[in-house]
């Protein structure tokens, strides 16, 4: 058995959860009631637009992370504490092909969830806007499923670390608001995070993949990371992106190292404890 077969019969196993249909449901509902009212067409003062906007991203940033980890945080450690493991190990395959079998079949579960929800609200954002904003929508979807990969890189990588589904919640719930409170802790203490560091924040990293893909279009990859904000410049449409030229590792396309690393990491870390845990 190989991580493919692993991959193939976790899709499988998660088709027949309840748990991913209600995951698609709640985000489909969430994404519909924010495009209507993001849309040319939908009603409500600009203070309402400007709350629906802002609910968009904040559930981008919290609802499709939560997603990842609810997928793939249990993913191993149930089946430690299920004994299911030692007969998954018992067959022609090591701790690595289970590793990357469940890595690949969870990341394919959330990529379809977020397709599954995104794609009627896409369709019916470009059925009533001028057909203009496709290629954003498209740069969107994309930046979302390789935030959730993020995600479900650190979910698969806790639970090889630990050894309960206890442990994985609460390692899970920790690791979630330690990756995005950081900045704003250091912020709050007076502590400046160097500009390569802060990257590596979440917030920051989702809005450079989504501009390094939106720049594409323009030729202007080498730009500067959201972290020298106070330098773009965004012209209406996204149609022209404007920042001066960084150092290497503050231009926009230095975010698939750093999405690399965010991913490769956690899995990394995580096959080191499970390849010498005694099951």
């Amino acid at each position: 058995m190989t991580w493919q077969t692993v991959a193939k019969k976790d899709i499988k196993d998660s088709v027949r959860s309840r748990g991913l249909w209600g995951i698609i449901v709640i985000f489909l509902a969430l994404i519909l009631v924010l495009s209507f009212l993001l849309s040319p067409g939908g009603d409500g003062d600009e203070t309402l637009l400007v709350s629906a906007g802002l609910s968009f991203f904040l559930g981008i940033l919290f609802f499709v992370p939560l997603a990842g980890l609810f997928i793939s945080i249990k993913s191993i450690v149930r089946e430690k504490e299920s004994g299911s493991i030692n007969l998954l190990l018992s067959l022609p395959h090591t701790r690595l092909d289970m590793l990357l079998g469940k890595f690949v079949g969870r990341a394919v579960v959330l990529t379809v969830a977020i397709l599954a929800a995104f794609g009627p609200a896409s369709i019916y954002l470009l059925a009533v806007g001028s057909g203009s904003g496709v290629y954003p929508l498209f740069a969107l979807l994309i930046s979302i499923i390789f935030f959730g990969l993020i995600f479900i890189g650190v979910g698969i990588g806790l639970s090889a670390l630990v050894n309960s589904e206890t442990q994985a919640l609460v390692a899970g719930v920790a690791i979630f608001f330690l990756l995005y409170l950081w900045v704003p802790i250091l912020g709050q203490l007076g502590i400046d995070a160097p500009d390569i560091i802060a990257r590596f924040w979440l917030v920051f990293m989702f809005f450079d993949f989504f501009l390094v893909l939106l720049s594409l279009t323009n030729g202007s990859i080498d730009s500067a990371s959201i972290v020298r904000y106070d330098d773009i410049v965004v012209d209406e449409g996204f149609d022209t992106i404007t920042i001066p030229s960084q150092d290497i590792w503050l231009q926009h396309w230095f975010v698939f190292v750093i999405l690399a690393i965010w991913i490769v990491v956690p899995l990394g870390v995580g096959y080191l404890r499970f390849k010498r845990q005694d099951l």
